[in-house]
């Protein structure tokens, strides 16, 4: 889940440098995401998962080597990890197949060219300036918020989505993240598993305030 520097990332662990690619949230008070966001719930389970689990050591290079290796939404990846932590839920490719569809237009419209003009801009000699510096601060925002807004239709589709009988978490997760791999594998061997991703969504506990 590719965030501010190489989807898409946190906040709620102590402050520390940030890792390449770490997820964090919007900005406390902009008023743009609260109004991208004033249908979508945004601020919903999911993201907090999101949130909490890609900002565990190594999570977030896992995500971005998988995403690398199969071209894969993080975002997606993300959300099969939670319906198995937080539901115990196991998808099957019909699932699959739904997710991808119901996200895949808003993130190859929006939020991969977001990231690709994030990406362009990083090598070229005006980010030398401060001007250009804080122009790519803001595409990394507005990406950000797409991401978020991704993740909110994700959600939207958690109480409707296709799954097979529920399992212990451990086993759910696992078996959710195999299968994603395995779909976007396409007959290709797939990769190792991202042990860490798997390890952090298992033993990942909400807050129980914000339930």
């Amino acid at each position: 889940m590719e965030r501010t520097e190489e989807k898409g990332q946190g906040r709620l662990r102590p402050a520390r440098r940030r890792q390449r690619g770490a997820l964090k949230p919007p900005a406390r008070g902009d008023e743009r995401s609260e109004k991208e966001c004033s249908v979508l719930d945004c601020d919903n389970a999911f993201w907090r998962f999101s949130l909490a689990v890609y900002a565990q050591p190594g999570v977030g290079a896992e995500c971005l080597a998988l995403q690398g290796a199969l071209d894969i939404d993080v975002n997606v990846l993300l959300f099969c990890a939670w319906l198995g932590a937080e539901r115990k839920l196991v998808l099957g490719d019909e699932a699959l197949a739904a997710i991808d569809a119901g996200v895949l237009g808003w993130h190859e419209s929006v939020v991969r060219p977001l990231r690709a003009v994030r990406q362009t801009m990083k090598p070229m000699p005006e980010m030398a300036d401060e001007a250009v510096k804080a122009l790519r601060k803001e595409v990394a925002a507005v990406e950000l918020r797409a991401e978020q807004i991704e993740q909110a239709r994700l959600f939207e589709m958690a109480d409707t989505v296709a799954h097979g009988a529920t399992v212990e978490v451990g086993d759910a997760v696992e078996a959710n993240v195999a299968a994603f791999l395995r779909r976007h594998a396409k007959g290709a061997e797939s990769p190792s598993p991202p042990r860490l991703l798997i390890a952090a969504a298992a033993a990942y506990r909400p807050d129980p305030q914000r339930l």
